[in-house]
C-alpha cells in the first residue's frame, strides 16, 4: 500500500516537470515567431520607405528635366560646367520634398555624333575619326557640336548611391555653324590606357577669367566649345577622382621652360586634344633596419618619383618623406611609379629588396625592406644584372655597388636548399662591380637570396635572384 502511494507521488511529480518544460518550449516558440513577425514587419517598413524616397527622387528628377528642356537652346548651360557662356543653372542643389533633403545634380555637355563625322583622329588609322559620344567616322567634323545632352541625377542627402538618373538630347533650331573660337578635348586614362569614366576635369585660364569643370564619359572625354583663343599656353588642366592619383598640365617658366605637359593653347577653329593619366592610389612600406637587422627609429625616407613635370633640370612629379617609429615608414595614398629611395646624408643604403627603382602598381600596397649602415667602408649592393636564370642553365651575374674588396664572395641561398656557389668569381679591382658564374642543374624555381661577403661584412640581397 506504502508502496504504491509513492509511486503515484512520483509519477505527479514527473507529470508537473514535464508541463513546465513545455511551457518554457512554447513560450521560446512564441517568441521567435513574434520576432519572425515583427522582422518582417521592419524590412516591409525600410522597403516602403526607400521605395517612397526613391519616387520622390524620381519626380524631382523629371521636374528638373521638364524645366530645362524648356529654357532656349543657348541658355542651355550650368554655372560651372564646360559649356560657355556659363549659363544659370545650378550644378548641384539641395531640395526638400516630403521632408526629405535631396541633392540635384545637373550637367550639360555637347555631344559629337558620328552621322556627320567625327573630330579626334583613331591612332594608328588617318583614315578614321573618332566621336566624344563614342563611335568612329571616314569623315572629319570641324565643328563637333552637334547637340546638347542634359543629365540629372538625385541622391537623397549624406549618401553617395544615385536614386534616379536621366537623360535628354537637345538640339538647336539652326545648323550647327563656326565661329572665332577653338575646342578642347581632354581624354583621362588610367596605368593601362584604358578611359576613366566620372572623373573630374577642370580647365582654367586666369587671363580670361575661365574656370571649368566636367566629368569624362564613358569614353573618357570631355569636350568644350567656345573657348577663346590663347597662344601663350594659357589653359591649365587638371584630372582628378575621389581616389585616384591626380594629372595635371603646367606652366612654363623663365627659369624653366621645358615643361613635359606644358598648359595648352586654343586656336581658332581648331581642336586642341590633351590626355591626363590617373589611377588609382597606392601604398608603400619601407621597414628599415642596420646591417646587422636591428630596427632604426627616426630615420627619414625620401621617396622620388620617376615622373617628371620638366626637365634641364629634371622635376619629379612626386617626392615624398617619412620617419616612422621602429623602422617602420610607411608611404600612403601615393601615386602609382617607379621611386627611387635615399635616406640621410649620415648613412648608406647597403641594400632594397625590392630593388631599386621600385616599382608601385596602382591600388597595391608594396613592400620594401631597406639595410643601411653608418659604416661608409660596409660592401653595398645597387644591382643585380640579370636577376634571373634558368634551372639547369648556367648563368653569369653582374652585381654593382661598392666596397667590393678583392677576396669577395657571393652565393644563392634558399631554405630547404643546399646552397649554390659560383664556378667563377671576378672582382674589378676599383671594388664596384664583381661577375659570378651560378650552374643552376637542380635549383628548385622561386626567389633566392644572394649573399655578398666582403672581409666579413656580409650583404644579403632577399630574393635578390630568381630562378624560373
Amino acid at each position: 500500500m506504502a508502496k504504491a502511494i509513492r509511486s503515484s507521488r512520483n509519477e505527479g511529480r514527473k507529470k508537473n516537470g514535464f508541463t513546465l518544460i513545455e511551457l518554457i518550449i512554447d513560450a521560446f516558440v512564441i517568441t521567435v515567431i513574434f520576432g519572425a513577425v515583427i522582422g518582417s514587419f521592419l524590412v516591409m517598413l525600410n522597403a516602403t520607405n526607400s521605395g517612397k524616397i526613391r519616387t520622390m527622387a524620381g519626380a524631382l528628377a523629371n521636374e528638373q528635366l521638364e524645366y530645362l528642356r524648356n529654357l532656349p537652346y543657348d541658355s542651355l548651360s550650368t554655372q560651372g560646367g564646360t559649356i560657355l557662356p556659363q549659363g544659370s543653372i545650378p550644378d548641384t542643389q539641395t531640395v526638400t520634398r516630403g521632408g526629405v533633403s535631396f541633392t540635384l545634380n545637373t550637367a550639360v555637355i555637347f555631344v559629337d555624333d558620328p552621322f556627320d563625322g567625327c573630330v579626334i583622329p583613331v591612332e594608328g588609322n588617318p583614315s578614321l575619326w573618332s566621336c566624344t559620344d563614342g563611335g568612329t567616322s571616314a569623315t572629319y567634323d570641324p565643328v563637333p557640336m552637334d547637340y546638347k545632352r542634359v543629365n540629372v541625377e538625385a541622391l537623397k542627402v549624406g549618401t553617395p548611391t544615385v536614386l534616379v538618373k536621366l537623360s535628354s538630347n537637345a538640339a538647336a533650331k539652326a545648323a550647327e555653324t563656326p565661329s572665332q573660337t577653338g575646342m578642347m578635348l581632354v581624354k583621362v586614362i588610367n596605368a593601362q590606357g584604358l578611359p576613366v569614366s566620372s572623373a573630374t576635369v577642370t580647365i582654367e585660364n586666369t587671363e580670361e577669367s575661365i574656370f571649368l569643370t566636367g566629368l569624362t564619359n564613358d569614353q573618357g572625354y570631355v569636350f568644350v566649345a567656345n573657348l577663346l583663343p590663347d597662344n601663350q599656353n594659357g589653359y591649365h588642366i587638371v584630372a582628378t577622382k575621389t581616389g585616384f592619383s591626380t594629372d595635371f598640365t603646367t606652366s612654363r617658366t623663365s627659369q624653366n621652360p621645358n615643361q613635359i605637359q606644358p598648359d595648352v593653347d586654343i586656336n581658332v577653329q581648331q581642336v586642341t586634344i590633351q590626355t591626363l593619366s590617373i589611377d588609382f592610389l597606392s601604398n608603400m612600406n619601407v621597414n628599415l633596419t642596420d646591417q646587422v637587422g636591428l630596427p632604426i627609429a627616426g630615420l627619414a625616407v625620401t621617396a622620388t618619383s620617376s615622373k617628371l613635370t620638366a626637365t634641364n633640370p629634371d622635376t619629379p612629379k612626386n617626392i615624398y618623406t617619412q620617419a616612422g617609429a621602429g623602422g617602420a615608414n610607411t608611404f600612403s595614398n601615393i601615386e602609382w611609379d617607379s621611386y627611387a629611395l635615399t635616406v640621410g646624408s649620415s648613412y648608406y643604403i647597403v641594400s632594397t629588396s625590392p630593388y631599386q627603382n621600385v616599382s608601385v602598381n596602382p591600388g597595391t600596397t608594396l613592400d620594401v625592406t631597406m639595410v643601411v649602415t653608418a659604416n661608409p667602408n660596409w660592401p653595398r649592393i645597387e644591382s643585380v644584372s640579370p636577376a634571373s636564370g634558368t634551372s639547369g642553365a648556367s648563368v653569369e651575374v653582374v652585381i654593382e655597388g661598392f666596397n667590393f674588396t678583392g677576396n669577395t664572395t657571393v652565393l644563392l641561398r634558399k631554405a630547404g636548399s643546399s646552397d649554390i656557389l659560383p664556378a667563377v668569381i671576378n672582382v674589378d679591382p676599383n671594388q664596384k662591380s664583381v661577375n659570378a658564374t651560378f650552374d643552376l642543374t637542380g635549383a628548385v624555381t622561386g626567389g633566392w637570396d644572394l649573399l655578398l661577403d666582403s672581409n666579413g661584412q656580409v650583404v644579403t640581397q632577399i630574393s635578390g635572384f630568381i630562378v624560373s
